[in-house]
């Protein structure tokens, strides 16, 4: 679910790609009564800031998923370095609802005029958890050598048919989507496991540079 707050008459000003703190106060959960989120909307888009998150069945999520219009948040941000940065060539790994603060970047390009080439590489469990795919094949198209490759994990199981790539994002796809030798910053955006397991396998297998590659961890909870 995506949820839409306006910022008219606040102020709150970000850069692609930040975060937020958001509060639910009054919600009684083991966790706390806030989150931390990717903003999934563009500095772009004015007056309007956005959250994209899976609907789990802990209690600030399910408070988060009864909100209406008009409905009111307490935000603390913005927060976070995750920044899009295109003094050269980006390629962006996403995992899941990892690919948040991607459609921010991918929006803000799209407004902006970015002329460095974007590659996204995007893996899901099922087509149908695939956010945004429509919205990001039409992005890539509106940017300048933009261009997005989608991969799912469980092609077996009930759904839309799939004749797209099954796996995991791994060094073959990498190698073969991305141009490594124009030296890409690499941003990488998923739960632990799988950023973890990037970050390694693109520098120790592919040799990209430390320097070249930022990453964010989604949680989930």
């Amino acid at each position: 679910m995506t949820f839409r707050f306006s910022t008219e008459g606040t102020g709150f000003r970000y850069l692609s790609n930040q975060a937020i703190r958001l509060v639910l106060p009054g919600v009684d959960d083991p966790w706390g009564a806030a989150r931390m989120f990717s903003l999934s909307s563009s500095p772009s888009e004015a007056g309007v800031l956005a959250v994209t998150c899976r609907i789990s069945d802990t209690p600030f999520k399910q408070a988060l998923a009864r909100f209406s219009h008009g409905d009111a948040a307490v935000i603390y941000g913005p927060l976070g370095s995750f920044l899009l940065r295109t003094d050269r060539p980006v390629v962006f790994l996403a995992g899941g609802i990892g690919i948040t603060p991607f459609r921010g970047m991918l929006r803000y390009a799209a407004d902006t005029g970015v002329e460095q080439s974007l590659t996204l590489l995007y893996s899901a469990r099922t087509p149908e958890e695939l956010v945004f795919r429509e919205e990001l094949d039409r992005l890539v198209d509106s940017t300048r050598g933009g261009s997005v490759h989608y991969s799912i994990t469980r092609p077996s199981g009930p759904g839309s048919p799939w004749d797209g790539r099954v796996g995991r994002i791994d060094a073959e796809w990498i190698d073969r989507v991305a141009n490594l030798g124009s030296r890409p910053r690499f941003y990488i955006a998923g739960l632990p496991g799988m950023v973890t397991d990037l970050v390694a396998l693109l520098t120790e297998r592919l040799g990209v540079p430390p320097d070249d590659l930022d990453y964010e961890i989604f949680h989930g909870f």
